[in-house]
């Protein structure tokens, strides 16, 4: 199937999309946060990627954003169940770079229908 890199800094939420995702038939690799994730993006060079917006060290639209910047044109799928009021973090990184936005809590069968879109829809 793919690569799909998870960056979550909530242990349970990133082996449940882990396991979600590995019994799906992907290869699946995860950080804890966004500065690990973009190592492991330069390494790996996964087929998707999968980041939660807000964490320690390194939060996930600084991530995206370095991700494009480094022009890495693999999908990007932003998860989050933050929001301040005045700033919706999803639209956020939709605006700055992720291909598909995703609200916590969600179920397993809806991150995988998020996910086949995105490596359906990715470039050659």
């Amino acid at each position: 199937m793919a690569r799909i890199l998870l960056i979550d800094d909530e242990a349970l939420v990133r082996e449940t999309m882990r396991m979600t995702l590995s019994e799906a038939g992907h290869a699946v690799e995860v950080a804890a946060d966004g500065a690990e994730g973009l190592r492991m993006v330069h390494a790996l060079r996964p087929d998707l990627v999968v980041t939660d917006i807000v964490m320690p060290a390194q939060e996930g639209i600084e991530t995206i954003m370095a991700i494009r910047k480094a022009e890495f044109r693999m999908p990007i799928i932003a998860i989050s169940g933050g929001n301040t009021g005045k700033v919706d973090f999803l639209q956020a990184a939709a605006a700055l770079g992720a291909t598909r936005v995703l609200r916590k809590p969600f179920g397993g069968a809806v991150l995988l229908a998020m996910v086949a879109e995105c490596l359906a829809e990715r470039p050659a």
